[in-house]
């Protein structure tokens, strides 16, 4: 075999290894799925063996020496110490992650329909049947509301402020940890979930956010809830996508799909761990703050905003202008 068919028999492999190879260098090998990572580490011992071999049959030769660099890359990515994982991690934090979120932005919407489509509907509920909303909550949010007239001008809500606040905190731990768990369910928990607590919180805001204590109300809950319902669609997003690949694998087998989904599924999960930290934080030492509602309510859109930036912009393609050229 001369060097044209040596490389002719192996140039896909080799230009394939060289991809994932500065994809990997660019935003970090985090952000490859478990299947590319498989296929990279197929295509790094092929190319490694050819390397051998064009040192046998062609040293000195061009196909050499670019097998040598492209091999001496590979094994930097996969197999680079600490620090450069260190390096890796970060650089998934800072790009790779929202790039990920970008990538996966149907199955977070769709996760954000079902938990904000089912505010929309406690919401009408709470204004329109009082005792059907009632029915719908926890048990525990109906004995922090009492059975007072949700309607009614008169009675503080002080005294239930701190109570409910830590309630649905505590309620949208839980219920991330579910909707991201429910996915092994074929999805059908995750759904509950996002729903039960979508309904949760707009029967909630129709009870106390639409009367005369209604900027109170959302000067408790915006600041701390502005990452806290975020990091619920990412869980109930990270969910969904174990759950499609239970339900439709595709071309793979069941299992081969799900361990195929669970690395983008988990990475995406984790990215709600941090937002729930700060929202605890937020809940902890801000929110009972004696500061103007109006305050409250502008930091909770500060943290809207720096979360969207955070998502939206890292990553991206810089646009060059037309008529210019480097």
């Amino acid at each position: 075999m001369d060097e044209r068919e040596f490389v002719e028999g192996s140039r896909e492999a080799w230009e394939r290894l060289a991809g994932m190879t500065r994809a990997a260098r660019a935003r970090g090998i985090g952000t490859l799925s478990a299947q590319e990572l498989k296929r990279m580490h197929e295509d790094y011992r092929r190319t490694a063996a050819d390397l051998a071999y064009a040192q046998t049959h062609f040293p000195g030769s061009e196909s050499e020496r670019s097998l040598n660099l492209l091999v001496s890359q590979a094994h930097g990515v996969l197999y680079g110490q600490e620090a450069g994982r260190l390096s890796a991690a970060l650089r998934f934090i800072a790009v790779g992650y929202p790039q990920l979120v970008r990538a996966n932005w149907r199955t977070i919407a769709l996760s954000a329909l079902l938990l904000f489509g089912s505010c929309l509907a406690g919401g009408i509920v709470a204004l329109s049947d009082q005792a059907l909303a009632r029915a719908l909550l926890p048990p525990m949010f109906r004995e922090v509301l009492g059975e007072q007239d949700w309607s009614a001008p008169t009675g503080s809500f002080a005294g239930i402020a701190p109570l409910v606040s830590a309630a649905i905190m505590s309620n949208n731990i839980q219920v991330s940890l579910y909707a991201f768990a429910g996915g092994i369910t074929f999805g059908a928990l995750t759904v509950f979930a996002l729903v039960q607590n979508g309904l949760m919180l707009g029967i909630l805001g129709g009870a106390l956010g639409t009367g005369r204590h209604a900027l109170e109300f959302w000067s408790l809950i915006v600041p701390h809830g502005a990452l806290e319902l975020p990091a619920i669609v990412l869980a109930g997003a990270a969910g969904l996508t174990l759950a499609r690949a239970l339900v439709a694998p595709g071309d793979l087998p069941r299992a081969d799909a799900l361990r195929a989904a669970s690395r983008p599924a988990v990475l995406l999960a984790l990215g709600a761990v941090p937002l729930l930290v700060v929202a605890g934080l937020i809940e902890g030492f801000f929110t009972p703050a004696r500061l103007d509602p109006g305050t409250k309510l502008a930091f909770g859109a500060a943290m809207t905003l720096v979360l969207a930036g955070y998502v939206l912009l890292p990553g991206r393609p810089r646009r060059t202008r037309p008529g210019r050229t480097s």
